[in-house]
């Protein structure tokens, strides 16, 4: 452990201990009840439309899980590159009919060796969700129904479907490249959408740079540990303004409480290649939010 004091750099040798195998058991059932509370909630967000229903519900799981799932490898990607030991994913159900599933955690079982190994570690998911969350938006898009007016009425008035007069940016950009419609019709939004604008809000919640968030993991390898608790409470009053005020409070508590991850060679700089990464993860975390977030029907009404 190499750590850096005021006047001196303090070398700490210690013998590694030894890795037990854990049971992956605990593991499995909360992929199965995740996987569960997914298909209930994709029966619920599927309910007005008027296409096959066990397919779209089959594709709404898939999506879902496909995001969480993807970002979690990202990270088990990077965690294997870099030769740091880590516990499969485990998966956090949710609640059909509101939030499907509260996403999935990774924990390391050691530290990173250095502080590139811990940018790589927190930036491999957000990256790697991302990539899948514009593949389901694209479903998404192109699986949206264009029905008449008046179908669209009655499917409202029976309680199917909800009328929203606006979408976020993203959205409607997307809709108006491949969705053609006509004078008279209206757009059942594919469940797909829901899919992408969860993976949109983990990506941006998570690309925050605070406290053990993957942002947060960035941050701290390319920042001094000063500035990244700055950017931690600077981090949860953005959240309070941009209305995730449960989160802001969640982070809030869980610093205090929690302490950093900090690599084993703390005092070697991350290279420079990743600290302009970092500034292009602040901009994508930004867009993110203009275009896919700020608006979204799903998350503001």
């Amino acid at each position: 452990v190499l750590r850096r004091s005021e006047d001196y750099l303090t070398l700490i040798a210690f013998k590694k201990p030894a890795m037990r195998a854990r049971s992956l058991r605990l593991n499995l059932i909360l992929l199965l009840a995740t996987v569960g509370t997914v298909i209930a909630d994709g029966f619920f967000k599927s309910s007005g439309y008027p296409g096959n229903l066990p397919l779209m519900i089959g594709l709404y799981a898939l999506g879902i899980m496909g995001i969480i799932g993807v970002h979690e490898m990202g990270h088990k990607l990077a965690s294997a590159i870099h030769d740091v030991q880590s516990s499969p994913p485990y998966f956090i159900p949710g609640i059909p009919g509101a939030l499907p599933t509260l996403g999935a955690v990774i924990t390391s079982k050691e530290p990173p060796v250095n502080k590139d190994s811990l940018f790589d570690l927190g930036i491999s998911g957000p990256l790697a969700g991302l990539a899948v969350t514009l593949l389901v938006a694209l479903g998404g898009a192109l699986t949206s129904a264009v029905v008449p007016l008046e179908e669209l009425s009655r499917q409202a008035a029976a309680g199917k479907v909800q009328i929203v007069s606006s979408l976020d940016l993203f959205t409607e950009y997307l809709l108006s490249a491949f969705v053609p419609q006509r004078v008279g019709t209206g757009l059942i939004l594919s469940p797909l959408i829901f899919a992408s604008s969860l993976g949109f809000l983990i990506t941006f919640l998570n690309l925050m740079p605070a406290w053990q968030l993957d942002g947060g993991h960035v941050a701290r390898a390319v920042l001094s540990p000063k500035l990244h608790k700055i950017l931690t409470y600077a981090s949860i009053i953005v959240l309070f303004a941009t209305g995730f005020q449960l989160m802001a409070i969640l982070i809030l508590i869980l610093s205090v409480r929690s302490p950093e991850m900090k690599p084993l060679d703390d005092v070697s700089p991350v290279s420079n290649n990743r600290k302009i990464i970092f500034i292009c993860i602040w901009i994508m975390a930004a867009l993110i939010y203009v275009f896919a977030i700020r608006g979204n029907p799903f998350f503001f009404r």
